[in-house]
């Protein structure tokens, strides 16, 4: 089991009645909206990225946006972000800026361990720095994609966990 993280692309007026309190998240269907699931990975790519384990600084943190700043007042057993159009074109872009040298070279395994990322914390498992990083990029280059998809169609994003 564990955490998984969902985004969900939606419309951006959208988004803003679900930020005011007119709808709820929970009126949303995941399936009727293009999703992304990425796993366990989410925390350690923001920190692969932001090299903190929540609040990074845009534009890099809205990629995975676990900021105070995007939390979605929600009725879910887990918490809710969101980043508006604007804010998916800047992670876009800063994604399209990565080339896999520079992911390569700021990818940190031994920091990650120690700060206790998840979903390294508590794995009972030795996870290798090559197959973590690997899973990591995995995910990264799906969600350069998914980003990519949902900036060229003007669209917010809410990422959730379940």
């Amino acid at each position: 089991m564990g955490i998984t993280g969902t985004y969900i692309a939606i419309e951006n007026f959208l988004l803003s009645q679900i930020i005011n309190g007119e709808k709820s998240i929970l009126e949303l269907d995941p399936t009727q909206y293009q999703s992304l699931n990425i796993d366990k990975s989410w925390q350690a790519i923001h920190y692969l990225l932001c090299k903190d384990i929540e609040n990074g600084k845009p534009p890099m943190g809205y990629v995975v946006p676990i900021r105070d700043d995007n939390e979605l007042d929600c009725e879910l057993d887990f918490e809710a972000f969101y980043i508006t159009a604007q804010q998916v074109k800047e992670a876009t872009n800063f994604l399209n800026s990565l080339d896999d040298n520079v992911l390569e070279n700021i990818y940190d395994f031994k920091s990650m361990q120690e700060n206790a990322v998840y979903p390294l914390h508590g794995n009972k498992n030795e996870m290798d720095t090559g197959f973590f990083y690997e899973y990591i990029y995995s995910y990264l280059i799906k969600l350069r994609e998914y980003f990519n998809q949902t900036a060229e169609k003007g669209y917010a994003i809410i990422l959730y966990f379940s």
